[in-house]
Order: C-alpha cells, then sequence, then structure tokens
C-alpha cells in the first residue's frame, strides 16, 4: 500500500517538473554511495525515500464497540478494531550532480505539495481498493540536530532535500465486524439508608 501511493507520487512529481527523462524515483537514499543492482538507479536523480512510519496516536484510543446505522437508520452495535492510522516521514532528496540543480529541484518539490497536499480517489483512483480515503502531505521542520542524526544513521552526506509527513487516512469499513447487542437502557435500584 505504502509503496503504490508513493510510486503514484512519483509519477505526479515527474509530470510536474516536466524533464524529459523521469527525474523523480522511489529508492533507498542512503545506498547513494553504493554501487546499485538492477534496481532503480538513484545517482543524479531526485530519490524519495521512507525515513520513518509511525502509528498517529492522537486516533488511537476509539472504543472498540460503536453504535452505527444500518441501511435502514436503526440503530445497531458493532464491535471492531479501530483502524489503524499511520503517518509515513518521506525523505525527498535532490541527489543531482548540479548543486544548483538539486536546489531546482526540492523547490519544484515545496511548489507541488503546496499545491497539492491532499490526494484523494480522484487524482489516485486506487486509493479505495487499499481502504484509503485520502493522503494528506505535511511538510516536516527538523532541527539541525535531529537532521545530523537522521543523515547519520543513513550513513550519506547531506544533499538539498526536504521530510513530509504523508498522513493515511483510512476508511472506517463495516463489513468484517461482529454484531453486538446495544444498551438501550441502564436499570439501577437505590436504597435510601437513614441513620
Amino acid at each position: 500500500m505504502i509503496d503504490q501511493v508513493l510510486t503514484a507520487i512519483v509519477g505526479f512529481l515527474n509530470t510536474h517538473i516536466g524533464t524529459m527523462a523521469p527525474d523523480v524515483v522511489l529508492g533507498n537514499l542512503s545506498l547513494t554511495e553504493s554501487p546499485q543492482d538492477e534496481g532503480t538507479n538513484i545517482n543524479d536523480s531526485v530519490v524519495v525515500s521512507v525515513v520513518n512510519i509511525q502509528q498517529e496516536s492522537t486516533l488511537r484510543n476509539l472504543p472498540a464497540n460503536r453504535q452505527i446505522m444500518d441501511v435502514n437508520g436503526l440503530p445497531r452495535g458493532v464491535a471492531r478494531h479501530p483502524p489503524l492510522l499511520l503517518n509515513v516521514f518521506v525523505l525527498i532528496g535532490a541527489n543531482k550532480r548540479q548543486y544548483d540543480v538539486g536546489l531546482q529541484r526540492v523547490s519544484q518539490v515545496l511548489s507541488f505539495f503546496q499545491a497539492n497536499p491532499i490526494f484523494t480517489e480522484a487524482e489516485i483512483p486506487g486509493l479505495p481498493a487499499m481502504g484509503l480515503e485520502k493522503i494528506i502531505f505535511d511538510l516536516h521542520s527538523t532541527s539541525f540536530e535531529e537532521l545530523n542524526q537522521l543523515w547519520s544513521i543513513m550513513g550519506g552526506k547531506y544533499i538539498p532535500s526536504v521530510i513530509y509527513k504523508m498522513r493515511m487516512a483510512y476508511i472506517d469499513s463495516i463489513e468484517e465486524d461482529m454484531e453486538v447487542p446495544l444498551v438501550k437502557s441502564i436499570e439501577a435500584t437505590f436504597k435510601n439508608k437513614t441513620k
């Protein structure tokens, strides 16, 4: 699923940049110093790499049992696990031979996501098949210390780059739910105690 979404985004970026040969590739940016296998050549390219995947913590505590309306408009209870909401941190680095061209590519990436921060089924038709409603790209700011740690972990030298947080909003499907009875009333008996 992540690979399919990023492959579509790479296609959009290539169209936006508009070079004759595709300039944006999906690859591991930490392999810039390594000889490339039969896969994608990341030398003299803009490389899209995943650097972290996190679960969205703010929406994590949804109740397992919920009330929904059925097709007749009547309430029914369903038991299901809350959807898994992910934040995928994507590093887009301009691994270009000419430094000024690399800066130009980073500027083009920034302008693309400024104009297109949200992707829905209209832009990526396969989203519902992946169980996704929309993809949201937010620019992720890092401190010099975090940037240093990231590039140290990757074992590479810094190149012009930008990090985006890709938020994946899942469709909360109902097909696989287990029905549970609704709580319709609460009965309680109270006794008045006197001293």
